[in-house]
């Protein structure tokens, strides 16, 4: 009982920790939603002079603008890009070139809007060739201004995962614990919702189903393998009074691996099968 209060407050204090590194994940998430905005916005206040009633030029990512039709949102005309690294070079910079891609049209009707799709073509190009440099510095700028921001957390992030761990780790120690002192004094198990008893693999080639309990009888210097009893529930016939009745055989397990008694257990437990 002791192990279990102390469990349980281990875990409201992991509880605790946990939300505050979510709260920290959603602000640092927050931030690089906003970068990532005022990259597309920048993006687009260099094209703008493009669009018209046919044409748009538009940022569909932090690193992409295209110039596409006003009545079709996703075919791209030309498109310029800032291919990026996720790592940064020795100046920081993430920036590894810029690129302009653009449709090989067709055109079968022909018609001024030939004419007016290749003015936009070539206006969206020389607006990129003319500011590709300034593109690359104010998208660096908007960059490093808040990875700044971002990696203020990162201390602070540190410290919380480091003591959740710690907090994950005696969690699990309490746990192994609690384990033991109730092995030792055998666990029975109830039928699940589907009616079934535990089962447990004893060999690798070798599972006992219809578990009704379990003890501990002894338990390796290395942790990974016990000695069990284990109870079974079984039927067998009753020639007085004619039917099967149910039946318990008690039966040693010698080196069981550890972990797959945990595993049972904790299905068990999930299962609301521990009596």
């Amino acid at each position: 009982m002791i192990n279990s209060k102390r469990v349980e407050i281990l875990n409201i204090r992991l509880e605790q920790l946990t939300n505050q590194r979510n709260q920290l994940d959603t602000r640092q998430h927050r931030l690089r939603l906003r970068k990532s905005n005022e990259q597309k916005l920048m993006l687009n206040s260099y094209f703008k002079s493009v669009n018209d009633d046919l044409f748009v030029a538009q940022a569909s990512s932090d690193d992409r603008i295209s110039l596409k039709l006003s009545s079709d949102s996703w075919g791209e005309i030309v498109s310029y890009t800032l291919d990026t690294r996720w790592d940064r070079d020795d100046d920081g910079e993430r920036i590894k070139e810029t690129n302009l891609y653009h449709n090989g049209s067709r055109f079968k009707d022909f018609s001024d809007y030939i004419l007016k799709e290749a003015k936009a073509r070539i206006l969206f190009m020389e607006i990129a060739i003319a500011n590709d440099e300034e593109i690359i510095s104010k998208w660096t700028e908007i960059e490093k201004k808040y990875d700044k921001l971002i990696m203020s957390f990162y201390p602070k992030m540190r410290e919380l995962n480091d003591a959740i761990n710690s907090q994950s780790k005696d969690i699990s120690e309490l746990e192994e614990e609690t384990l033991l002192e109730k092995l030792l004094k055998g666990i029975e198990f109830s039928k699940s919702e589907r009616g079934r008893l535990p089962e447990l693999e004893v060999r690798y080639d070798w599972n006992i189903s219809r578990i009704k309990a379990l003890k501990l009888l002894n338990r390796t210097a290395s942790g990974k393998s016990a000695d069990l009893q284990i109870t079974q529930k079984s039927q067998r016939w009753d020639n007085e009074k004619d039917e099967y009745i149910d039946t318990e055989e008690n039966t040693t397990f010698e080196k069981v691996r550890w972990n797959k008694v945990k595993d049972l257990l904790r299905s068990a437990q999930y299962n609301n099968q521990i009596i």
